[in-house]
């Protein structure tokens, strides 16, 4: 397979790249990275001797691609072949496709086994879709030309299908499109027959971009060849199955937005002074009404003299602000989470972005102008790209990049943002809030939110609901004109907003609110409470974590430890594994912050179908059933030596535990225990303090381990089940394959009754049992498995209030009876039926 190399001068931007390109082309696509300057990369700059070191660590048979980013980045490049030797410099190509779409579309390429020509020349057509989305052409960039076959059309098969998932054929959707396509010894075109496009070549990536397929298009499927009809019914499948996305999921962000209530709509027949609007975020205020308007930064228009003074004031500037999103993305982390914050993180990229910073550069050396103008000149053409788009979700992502652009602009002529704070309670009105704007509103003051634009899918609602703020958007001009002594009444649940409500009205507002916030305050600080059933039993809930980040969110959240760590974080998205110490500084971190409270550190748990470039490892037939988690670790001594003595050091200092995944013999458990032993032994003789002894269990998600779970218990001090991947090896069906998703259900009796085995062997033997896999957070799934005897629930950190109140509405006789019954179905759907009556009995919902 043909391997990438990505040289940038930002280390962020092409580790972000990295991991956007996995996302489409799979992780068995060898990647390499030579980006930044300095000590450790983190200045702007390219080098020479990194790039040599990229390209001899992916060397591969079939060629070496490399992608750059700008001008000097060609050179360093260029004097990096005469530092690498003979026989790998004759298999690099250097590529002139641009570095972000042109490394997805090359990844993309080059998973499906492509030569290195065609890899280069997929690259290289990189921005032609974007030039036919914006009608026009891209200097240097040959158009790609993809006509209708010269035959006749009935020399074809074909099928037509209507795209139903979120986005239509945009990138994941598209790249998984392309890799199904070139499986099969057929030439496969596609059409948009909604807009009249193509046909194109379903192997192409770039090619299927231009047909600007959205959801509900119709698309005509045409193949011939060896392999066409069995071609057709797979590509037609996929598209019928969404892509295996869930009804109603949104590709890489929220679903399709809804239109905006026009005016006309507004005004509500017989309720005077009513507006109708679209909700966006749930809860209800009464309160007097506040104008809010963002006033655009000052921008002067004149040249410089100074253009090399210019663009360091710029460069300047992109620093502080970069400084201060950092900050306000860690603040934020802290109110309303990571998901939601990860907004943020977004924010930093564009400050990084070469579409933003090439035409400002230009027009700064080139037009001499003044760094604001510049910038200012380079966001407005990128805001009016996005705007220009037929797709409403991408659409609303001009905000973000009008919010940087003003945030940096504000940096370059000293303008000061201050917290948006107020005396009394009010409810804030504006045209559009963005996200900066939004992360900053006084709290204490702020009741709720009116927007005229924006959309439930902006970052901004996104945030309001993460807060807590009650909001609606969608609304008229009119109520701008409104004075400011005006009291409004909201209700974000249905999207009405009340001018000066009557006494009847307000008194009904403030019931729903009272009630709204007790209830919200009731289920949150109940959370940090023990959970108890009513008749006594106590059940733990702890958190899965896969960071820091995770971490401390449990924490908030009422979590009593770490059910699992997941130690992966620390391995992937990189070239080289993580020493001893970044190892023990990171899962000790981790461990203090859950201030005594245990967490079970999962040894690494990849290979095969998460491969690591610097393990070798041979081509699998079916990876899930081959080498990885502890039969990668039994095979790499080093490897697991290195991570065994960073857990015992770190449990030195906090309250750990090890767990094995993936056990399927009691030799196995053997073996792990046997290194840790010598681990121990290493560690005392070089005198370095650690943890000992220290529990010690696995992960139940073999068949093989349930069923014998009874000679497996006396080798551990616990047994944590991992319900997804027991339930896909006792089903025989791959999680991933949505034709297969209705086999993927942990309720199934077969998988409960393998549960039930696990928790009697093990509490025969005097051992606890917890359940880590997605199961443990789904409602209809709580009282079933505390029924059958589970003593901890791992779960997501968001979930951990929900799955509390749950346990604190019932007793523990109410769930074994229900247990009892679901083992005894035949099929999952009976056991969610019941466990569905079951949870809306203890007026918990289902």
């Amino acid at each position: 397979m043909v391997s990438l190399v990505l040289v940038s001068h930002s280390k962020s931007l092409a580790e972000s790249l990295v991991g956007l390109i996995r996302q489409m082309a799979g992780r068995e696509l060898k990647i390499g990275v030579a980006a930044g300057a300095g000590p450790d990369h983190e200045e702007f700059g390219t080098d020479a001797t990194d790039i040599a070191r990229a390209i001899t660590e992916v060397d591969s048979p079939d060629g070496v691609l490399v992608l750059m980013d700008l001008g000097s980045a060609i050179l360093s490049a260029e004097m990096a072949l005469e530092l690498i030797p003979p026989d790998i410099r004759q298999r690099v190509r250097f590529c002139p496709g641009p570095l972000v779409e042109g490394g997805i579309a090359a990844g993309v390429q080059a998973s499906l086994g492509s030569d290195i020509e065609t890899v280069c020349r997929e690259a290289h057509r990189a921005l032609q879709p974007k030039a036919e989305q914006l009608e026009g052409s891209v200097e240097g960039v040959a158009p790609v030309v993809e006509v209708a076959p010269p035959l006749e059309a009935q020399d074809f098969h074909q099928v037509e299908v209507v795209l139903k998932n979120a986005h239509g054929l945009h990138a994941r959707p598209a790249a998984r499109f392309v890799q199904l396509a070139s499986k099969f010894d057929a030439e496969i075109l596609v059409t948009n027959l909604t807009n009249q496009k193509g046909p194109v070549s379903a192997k192409s990536l770039n090619a299927l971009a231009t047909l600007g397929a959205l959801r509900d298009h119709r698309i005509r499927i045409m193949a011939r060849g060896k392999q066409a009809t069995e071609a057709l019914e797979a590509l037609r499948r996929l598209v019928e199955d969404r892509f295996g996305e869930p009804v109603g999921a949104a590709e890489g962000g929220p679903p399709p937005i809804q239109p905006v209530v026009a005016e006309a709509e507004v005004e509500v027949q017989g309720e005077e002074g009513v507006f109708v609007g679209l909700p966006v975020s749930d809860g209800v205020a009464v309160a007097r009404l506040y104008h809010y308007e963002s006033l655009p930064p000052m921008v002067p228009h004149d040249y410089t003299s100074d253009p090399e003074a210019e663009w360091e004031r710029l460069q300047d500037a992109l620093e502080k602000v970069r400084g201060a999103i950092q900050a306000r993305y860690r603040e934020m982390v802290a109110r309303v989470g990571p998901e939601e914050a990860a907004i943020f993180e977004a924010h930093a990229l564009l400050l990084d972005d070469p579409d933003l910073l090439q035409p400002a550069r230009r027009l700064i050396f080139e037009q001499r102008y003044n760094a604001a103008w510049a910038w200012q000149t380079s966001v407005e053409a990128m805001v009016a790209q996005y705007q220009s788009l037929d797709d409403p979700y991408l659409r609303q992502r001009a905000q973000d990049v009008q919010d940087v652009g003003n945030q940096v602009l504000r940096a370059l002529s000293g303008e000061s943002r201050e917290k948006i704070v107020f005396e009394y309670p009010v409810i804030l009105v504006a045209d559009e809030l963005t996200p900066s704007e939004t992360a900053q509103l006084d709290l204490e003051h702020i009741q709720g939110i009116i927007t005229l634009s924006g959309g439930p899918t902006s970052h901004s609602a996104i945030l309001a609901r993460s807060l807590g703020i009650p909001a609606v958007t969608g609304l008229p001009p009119a109520i701008k004109r409104l004075s400011s002594e005006t009291e409004l009444g909201l209700n974000g649940f249905r999207g009405r907003v009340w001018v000066n409500p009557d006494e009847r009205v307000r008194n009904e507002l403030e019931v729903e609110r009272r009630r709204w916030l007790e209830e919200r305050q009731k289920l949150l600080a109940s959370s940090l409470q023990p959970a108890v059933t009513r008749d006594g039993k106590r059940v733990e809930v702890v958190a899965n974590a896969g960071n820091l980040t995770d971490a401390q969110l449990a924490a908030q959240n009422g979590a009593k430890g770490i059910g699992l760590l997941r130690t992966e974080f620390l391995f992937l998205t990189r070239q080289t594994p993580p020493s001893e110490e970044e190892q023990f500084q990171a899962i000790r971190d981790i461990g203090l912050a859950l201030k005594g409270q245990p967490v079970i550190v999962r040894t690494l748990d990849v290979g095969g179908d998460k491969p690591l470039p610097y393990i070798p490892m041979e081509p699998e037939a079916n990876p899930f059933l081959g080498v990885r988690a502890l039969r990668l670790s039994l095979q790499q001594p080093d490897l697991f030596r290195t991570q065994l003595r960073a857990i015992l050091r770190a449990g030195a200092l906090a309250n750990l535990r090890i767990m094995f995944p993936m056990v399927a013999t009691l030799e196995e458990v053997e073996q792990a225990r046997e290194f840790l032993s010598q681990v121990h032994s290493d560690l005392e003789s070089e005198g370095i303090v650690h943890a000992w002894p220290i529990e010690t269990g696995i992960m139940v998600e073999i068949p093989s381990a349930a069923i014998k779970a009874e000679a497996l218990a006396p080798a551990v001090d616990f047994f944590s089940i991992g319900t997804n991947d027991l339930t896909q090896y006792t089903l025989a069906a791959e999680r991933g394959n949505p034709h297969l998703a209705y086999l993927g259900d942990g309720l199934h009796p077969a998988v409960l009754r393998l549960i039930e085995q696990v928790v009697q062997a093990a509490h025969q033997e005097g051992k606890w049992v917890g359940v880590c896999g997605e199961l443990a957070g789904e409602a209809e799934a709580v009282p079933i498995l505390v029924g059958l005897g589970v003593d901890e629930l791992s779960i997501n950190p968001a979930g951990i209030p929900k799955v509390k109140a749950i346990l604190r509405a019932m007793t523990m006789s109410e769930a074994q009876s229900l247990a009892q019954k679901a083992v005894k179905c035949a099929k999952a759907s009976e056991v969610r039926r019941m466990a569905t009556k079951f949870l809306q009995a203890l007026g918990v919902g289902g």
